[in-house]
């Protein structure tokens, strides 16, 4: 009966396991897909998207994108290659358990995709609130060092996970540290995952709805309808972002402040957590692609496009019947 309940148990166990495959594998989809077509068409009209804001949204899909292969890999591929390697304390143990089995890359392109978005706040923040200083400030040089910025707080904040984690008997385990130091860890991955790109993205919007609001009541900068106009699109962004953010991101840092407290960590809660953070990556393009009316048309004017083209060639194509004679002469003569 003992046999039986633990067979039971493990087949339970590997149903969940083929579920939470499944999942990842549509989020990595929708990741892709989702970003993929922002790049395409991103890139065939980069003409018309050349501004700093439209370059910085490129990058975020790009960014997202790959978020979305690694976290494939490390989810679905890497888990299910690497369950059986037992960890030791070798050098491949080592460098298996702190570089692959702790996703450090996965974090490091997390962080550096959330701290985009603090850069695209910013950049709005500055056009919208100091207009003159930011057609004088900003150039592609200071574009390239905010992308180099975001790059270097992921990837700077990512590697200390492998100095965290140690191969040993028991598997990957955390390196043991003192409780003030424990302390001080969580408290610094809280502030740079979670309360520091929240309280930017807050106050950046929350200045340029002031700012819109101020130019709606003055009949100075054009019709109210205009401006009530672009506050609602810029409201209703703020407000996707924010919440978004906030339901991606909150249980991440609620189940670690609490498996810290508690000292107990609940391999489900951990992953649905994980995927919730992975949502961010096709929620992103939705929040600042298809909320977008400029890219909302030129997709649908290469949409159009290319249906009429197909229209066209299908026009221009010669039946069967009529292109026997065309093909074989001979039959044309016959036929007379």
């Amino acid at each position: 009966m003992i046999v039986e309940n633990g067979t039971h148990d493990i087949e339970i166990e590997s149903a969940h396991g083929r579920l939470l495959d499944a999942v990842n594998t549509i989020i990595t989809c929708l990741a892709v897909l989702g970003n993929g077509m922002v790049i395409t068409v991103m890139l065939l009209r980069r003409r018309v998207f050349s501004s700093f804001t439209n370059r910085l949204i490129l990058h975020q899909s790009i960014i997202d994108c790959v978020a979305g292969v690694v976290f494939f890999s490390h989810q679905v591929l890497l888990k299910n290659i690497l369950t059986p390697v037992s960890m030791k304390d070798t050098i491949i143990g080592q460098l298996l358990c702190r570089l692959i089995h702790t996703h450090v890359s996965l974090w490091c392109i997390n962080v550096t995709s959330t701290y985009n978005l603090v850069v695209i706040s910013l950049e709005r923040f500055m056009a919208t609130c100091y207009p003159v200083k930011h057609r004088n400030s900003w150039s592609v040089a200071k574009l390239k060092f905010a992308i180099g910025t975001a790059w270097a707080i992921g990837f700077i904040y990512g590697s200390h996970y492998i100095f965290m984690y140690e191969a040993g008997q028991d598997g990957c385990q955390r390196t043991t540290l003192e409780t003030g130091l424990k302390i001080f860890e969580n408290v610094v991955v809280a502030f740079i995952e979670y309360l520091v790109p929240i309280t930017i993205l807050i106050y950046t919007y929350s200045r340029i709805i002031i700012k819109l609001t101020k130019k709606s009541a003055n009949p100075m900068y054009g019709p109210r309808n205009a401006m009530n106009k672009a506050k609602k699109s810029v409201l209703v962004t703020t407000v996707l972002i924010g919440l978004m953010f906030v339901v991606c991101w909150t249980p991440k840092v609620v189940f670690r402040t609490c498996s810290f407290i508690m000292g107990k960590n609940d391999g489900w809660f951990y992953a649905i957590t994980n995927i919730l953070v992975a949502c961010n990556t096709f929620v992103n393009p939705i929040i600042y692609c298809f909320k977008y009316e400029h890219f909302r048309s030129e997709l649908r004017s290469l949409v159009i496009r290319r249906c009429r083209r197909n229209r066209v060639e299908d026009r221009n194509a010669i039946p069967m019947p009529a292109a026997a004679p065309r093909m074989n002469p001979n039959l044309a003569v016959q036929s007379l």
